[in-house]
Protein backbone atom coordinates (compact mmCIF):
# COMPACT_ATOMS: atom_id res chain seq x y z
CA UNK A 1 0.00 0.00 0.00
CA UNK A 2 1.33 3.40 -1.01
CA UNK A 3 0.38 5.27 2.18
CA UNK A 4 0.74 2.59 4.82
CA UNK A 5 0.73 4.17 8.30
CA UNK A 6 0.88 7.72 6.95
CA UNK A 7 -1.43 10.32 8.48
CA UNK A 8 -3.61 12.38 6.16
CA UNK A 9 -5.72 15.36 7.17
CA UNK A 10 -8.48 16.39 4.72
CA UNK A 11 -10.36 19.68 4.89
CA UNK A 12 -14.08 19.93 4.04
CA UNK A 13 -14.21 16.19 4.56
CA UNK A 14 -17.99 15.77 4.22
CA UNK A 15 -18.16 17.15 0.67
CA UNK A 16 -18.38 14.62 -2.18
CA UNK A 17 -14.73 15.23 -3.03
CA UNK A 18 -13.69 15.04 0.63
CA UNK A 19 -15.39 11.70 1.11
CA UNK A 20 -13.92 10.28 -2.09
CA UNK A 21 -10.41 11.43 -1.20
CA UNK A 22 -10.70 10.05 2.34
CA UNK A 23 -11.87 6.66 1.07
CA UNK A 24 -9.10 6.39 -1.53
CA UNK A 25 -6.29 7.35 0.83
CA UNK A 26 -7.62 4.92 3.43
CA UNK A 27 -7.58 2.16 0.79
CA UNK A 28 -3.86 2.77 0.46
CA UNK A 29 -3.28 2.44 4.20
CA UNK A 30 -3.47 6.06 5.40
CA UNK A 31 -4.79 7.03 8.80
CA UNK A 32 -7.36 9.65 7.89
CA UNK A 33 -8.49 12.67 9.87
CA UNK A 34 -10.96 15.18 8.46
CA UNK A 35 -12.43 18.55 9.23
CA UNK A 36 -16.19 18.68 8.67
CA UNK A 37 -17.62 22.17 8.93
CA UNK A 38 -21.42 22.06 8.55
CA UNK A 39 -21.65 25.37 6.70
CA UNK A 40 -19.46 24.01 3.88
CA UNK A 41 -20.98 20.54 3.54
CA UNK A 42 -24.12 19.84 1.48
CA UNK A 43 -27.16 18.92 3.55
CA UNK A 44 -27.74 15.24 4.12
CA UNK A 45 -24.16 14.07 3.60
CA UNK A 46 -22.65 11.84 6.23
CA UNK A 47 -19.05 12.31 7.40
CA UNK A 48 -16.56 10.18 5.45
CA UNK A 49 -16.49 6.69 7.06
CA UNK A 50 -12.69 6.25 6.72
CA UNK A 51 -11.98 9.26 8.96
CA UNK A 52 -10.77 8.06 12.34
CA UNK A 53 -10.69 11.57 13.79
CA UNK A 54 -13.23 14.28 13.06
CA UNK A 55 -13.12 18.00 13.81
CA UNK A 56 -15.54 20.83 13.06
CA UNK A 57 -13.19 23.81 12.94
CA UNK A 58 -14.40 27.05 11.38
CA UNK A 59 -12.23 27.27 8.22
CA UNK A 60 -11.86 31.03 8.66
CA UNK A 61 -10.66 30.94 12.28
CA UNK A 62 -6.96 30.65 13.11
CA UNK A 63 -7.68 29.47 16.64
CA UNK A 64 -10.10 26.80 15.40
CA UNK A 65 -7.72 25.50 12.72
CA UNK A 66 -4.77 25.50 15.12
CA UNK A 67 -6.89 23.44 17.50
CA UNK A 68 -7.94 20.95 14.82
CA UNK A 69 -4.36 20.43 13.66
CA UNK A 70 -3.16 20.07 17.24
CA UNK A 71 -5.78 17.37 17.88
CA UNK A 72 -4.40 15.33 14.97
CA UNK A 73 -0.85 15.77 16.22
CA UNK A 74 -1.83 14.70 19.72
CA UNK A 75 -3.53 11.54 18.44
CA UNK A 76 -1.02 10.46 15.79
CA UNK A 77 2.13 12.42 16.55
CA UNK A 78 2.44 13.80 13.03
CA UNK A 79 0.70 14.88 9.84
CA UNK A 80 2.26 13.47 6.67
CA UNK A 81 -0.31 14.74 4.15
CA UNK A 82 -2.61 17.73 4.28
CA UNK A 83 -5.25 17.87 1.54
CA UNK A 84 -6.81 21.31 1.26
CA UNK A 85 -10.22 20.68 -0.29
CA UNK A 86 -12.25 23.83 0.52
CA UNK A 87 -14.34 25.02 -2.43
CA UNK A 88 -16.76 27.83 -1.61
CA UNK A 89 -18.68 29.22 -4.60
CA UNK A 90 -21.17 32.09 -4.30
CA UNK A 91 -22.17 33.50 -7.70
CA UNK A 92 -21.92 37.29 -7.73
CA UNK A 93 -21.12 39.93 -10.32
CA UNK A 94 -18.45 42.52 -9.64
CA UNK A 95 -20.91 45.36 -9.11
CA UNK A 96 -23.30 43.31 -6.97
CA UNK A 97 -20.93 41.49 -4.62
CA UNK A 98 -21.22 42.71 -1.05
CA UNK A 99 -18.36 42.80 1.44
CA UNK A 100 -19.61 39.80 3.39
CA UNK A 101 -19.77 37.58 0.29
CA UNK A 102 -16.36 38.71 -0.95
CA UNK A 103 -14.71 38.19 2.44
CA UNK A 104 -16.32 34.76 2.84
CA UNK A 105 -15.14 33.49 -0.54
CA UNK A 106 -11.59 34.74 -0.01
CA UNK A 107 -11.41 33.43 3.55
CA UNK A 108 -12.69 29.90 2.85
CA UNK A 109 -10.80 29.38 -0.42
CA UNK A 110 -7.41 30.92 0.31
CA UNK A 111 -6.97 32.38 3.80
CA UNK A 112 -7.96 29.01 5.25
CA UNK A 113 -5.25 27.30 3.17
CA UNK A 114 -2.64 29.64 4.62
CA UNK A 115 -3.89 28.93 8.15
CA UNK A 116 -3.75 25.16 7.64
CA UNK A 117 -0.31 25.39 6.04
CA UNK A 118 1.05 27.49 8.89
CA UNK A 119 -0.42 25.19 11.54
CA UNK A 120 0.69 21.90 9.98
CA UNK A 121 3.93 23.23 8.54
CA UNK A 122 5.61 23.61 11.93
CA UNK A 123 5.53 19.90 12.74
CA UNK A 124 6.36 18.96 9.13
CA UNK A 125 9.47 21.14 9.26
CA UNK A 126 10.50 19.53 12.53
CA UNK A 127 10.16 16.08 10.97
CA UNK A 128 11.60 17.33 7.65
CA UNK A 129 8.88 15.59 5.72
CA UNK A 130 5.39 16.31 4.43
CA UNK A 131 3.10 16.84 1.47
CA UNK A 132 0.46 19.50 0.85
CA UNK A 133 -2.09 18.89 -1.91
CA UNK A 134 -4.35 21.78 -2.88
CA UNK A 135 -7.52 20.69 -4.69
CA UNK A 136 -8.18 23.84 -6.68
CA UNK A 137 -9.86 24.78 -9.95
CA UNK A 138 -9.20 25.62 -13.59
CA UNK A 139 -10.45 29.06 -12.56
CA UNK A 140 -7.11 29.84 -10.96
CA UNK A 141 -6.22 30.73 -14.57
CA UNK A 142 -9.47 31.24 -16.48
CA UNK A 143 -12.20 33.53 -15.11
CA UNK A 144 -15.48 31.71 -14.66
CA UNK A 145 -17.58 34.82 -15.30
CA UNK A 146 -20.04 34.03 -12.53
CA UNK A 147 -17.96 34.54 -9.40
CA UNK A 148 -15.03 36.90 -9.82
CA UNK A 149 -14.01 36.56 -6.16
CA UNK A 150 -13.77 32.77 -6.54
CA UNK A 151 -11.38 33.12 -9.50
CA UNK A 152 -9.35 35.66 -7.53
CA UNK A 153 -9.15 33.33 -4.54
CA UNK A 154 -8.05 30.33 -6.62
CA UNK A 155 -5.38 32.45 -8.31
CA UNK A 156 -4.11 33.46 -4.87
CA UNK A 157 -4.15 29.81 -3.80
CA UNK A 158 -1.86 28.89 -6.70
CA UNK A 159 0.65 31.56 -5.71
CA UNK A 160 0.44 30.51 -2.06
CA UNK A 161 1.47 27.02 -3.19
CA UNK A 162 4.42 28.48 -5.08
CA UNK A 163 5.55 30.48 -2.05
CA UNK A 164 5.27 27.32 0.07
CA UNK A 165 7.58 25.51 -2.35
CA UNK A 166 10.27 28.12 -1.73
CA UNK A 167 9.69 28.23 2.02
CA UNK A 168 9.24 24.52 2.75
CA UNK A 169 10.94 22.65 -0.08
CA UNK A 170 14.31 22.61 1.66
CA UNK A 171 12.64 20.77 4.55
CA UNK A 172 11.51 17.97 2.21
CA UNK A 173 7.94 19.28 2.19
CA UNK A 174 6.17 19.26 -1.17
CA UNK A 175 3.24 21.41 -2.29
CA UNK A 176 1.25 20.63 -5.44
CA UNK A 177 -1.99 21.83 -7.00
CA UNK A 178 -4.81 20.00 -8.76
CA UNK A 179 -6.83 22.21 -11.11
CA UNK A 180 -10.27 20.65 -11.45
CA UNK A 181 -12.68 21.21 -14.30
CA UNK A 182 -16.27 19.93 -14.54
CA UNK A 183 -16.83 17.04 -12.14
CA UNK A 184 -19.98 15.04 -11.49
CA UNK A 185 -21.88 16.27 -8.41
CA UNK A 186 -19.84 19.50 -8.42
CA UNK A 187 -19.93 21.33 -11.76
CA UNK A 188 -23.53 22.58 -11.48
CA UNK A 189 -22.46 24.80 -8.60
CA UNK A 190 -20.81 27.03 -11.23
CA UNK A 191 -23.89 27.43 -13.37
CA UNK A 192 -25.26 30.98 -13.34
CA UNK A 193 -27.12 33.37 -15.59
CA UNK A 194 -24.09 35.62 -15.18
CA UNK A 195 -21.96 33.44 -17.48
CA UNK A 196 -22.50 30.94 -20.32
CA UNK A 197 -19.27 29.06 -19.59
CA UNK A 198 -20.98 26.03 -18.07
CA UNK A 199 -23.89 25.81 -20.47
CA UNK A 200 -23.67 22.42 -22.20
CA UNK A 201 -20.65 21.62 -20.04
CA UNK A 202 -20.68 17.96 -21.03
CA UNK A 203 -20.40 18.89 -24.70
CA UNK A 204 -17.34 21.04 -24.05
CA UNK A 205 -15.38 18.09 -22.71
CA UNK A 206 -13.15 16.46 -25.32
CA UNK A 207 -13.74 12.92 -24.18
CA UNK A 208 -16.45 10.36 -23.48
CA UNK A 209 -17.33 11.39 -19.92
CA UNK A 210 -17.49 14.01 -17.20
CA UNK A 211 -14.83 14.05 -14.52
CA UNK A 212 -15.54 12.03 -11.38
CA UNK A 213 -14.77 12.19 -7.69
CA UNK A 214 -12.55 9.16 -8.26
CA UNK A 215 -10.46 11.22 -10.71
CA UNK A 216 -9.88 13.79 -7.99
CA UNK A 217 -9.00 11.11 -5.43
CA UNK A 218 -6.51 9.41 -7.76
CA UNK A 219 -4.78 12.72 -8.46
CA UNK A 220 -4.54 13.45 -4.74
CA UNK A 221 -3.11 9.97 -4.15
CA UNK A 222 -0.47 10.57 -6.81
CA UNK A 223 0.78 13.77 -5.17
CA UNK A 224 0.46 12.35 -1.65
CA UNK A 225 2.48 9.20 -2.31
CA UNK A 226 6.23 8.86 -2.66
CA UNK A 227 5.78 7.99 -6.36
CA UNK A 228 5.69 11.74 -7.04
CA UNK A 229 8.64 12.54 -4.77
CA UNK A 230 10.17 14.96 -7.30
CA UNK A 231 6.91 16.83 -7.93
CA UNK A 232 7.02 20.11 -6.04
CA UNK A 233 5.15 23.16 -7.28
CA UNK A 234 3.43 21.08 -9.97
CA UNK A 235 -0.02 22.01 -11.28
CA UNK A 236 -2.11 19.14 -12.68
CA UNK A 237 -5.10 20.16 -14.78
CA UNK A 238 -7.98 17.66 -14.81
CA UNK A 239 -10.68 19.02 -17.10
CA UNK A 240 -10.99 16.63 -20.04
CA UNK A 241 -9.91 19.39 -22.41
CA UNK A 242 -12.73 21.68 -21.25
CA UNK A 243 -10.65 24.85 -21.49
CA UNK A 244 -9.46 24.03 -25.01
CA UNK A 245 -12.95 23.92 -26.49
CA UNK A 246 -14.33 26.73 -28.65
CA UNK A 247 -18.04 27.43 -28.25
CA UNK A 248 -20.51 29.79 -29.86
CA UNK A 249 -20.83 32.84 -27.63
CA UNK A 250 -24.34 33.71 -26.54
CA UNK A 251 -25.68 37.22 -26.87
CA UNK A 252 -24.16 39.70 -24.47
CA UNK A 253 -27.13 41.25 -22.69
CA UNK A 254 -27.31 44.35 -20.54
CA UNK A 255 -28.46 43.07 -17.16
CA UNK A 256 -30.49 46.19 -16.42
CA UNK A 257 -32.43 46.49 -19.70
CA UNK A 258 -32.20 43.01 -21.24
CA UNK A 259 -31.00 44.55 -24.52
CA UNK A 260 -28.13 43.12 -26.49
CA UNK A 261 -24.85 45.02 -26.10
CA UNK A 262 -23.19 45.64 -29.46
CA UNK A 263 -19.39 45.53 -29.71
CA UNK A 264 -17.72 48.90 -30.15
CA UNK A 265 -15.15 47.81 -32.74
Amino acid sequence: MKLKDKVAFITDGASPAGQGIAARLAEEGARVAANVFPALSPAGLEPPPPAELMSSADPCSKAAIDGAVQAVLEKYGRIDILVFNNNEIIPAALEDCDDETFDRIMAVNVKSAYLYAAAAGVSMKERRSGSFVFVSSIHDEKPCGACFAYSMAKGCLKNLAREMVLDMGKFNIRTNVIEMGPVEAEWERFYSDLSPLYEHAGERINGPRMGTIRDIAEAVLYFAADDSGFANGSELRLDGGFLLTYWVRRKNLDRATGRELKPVW
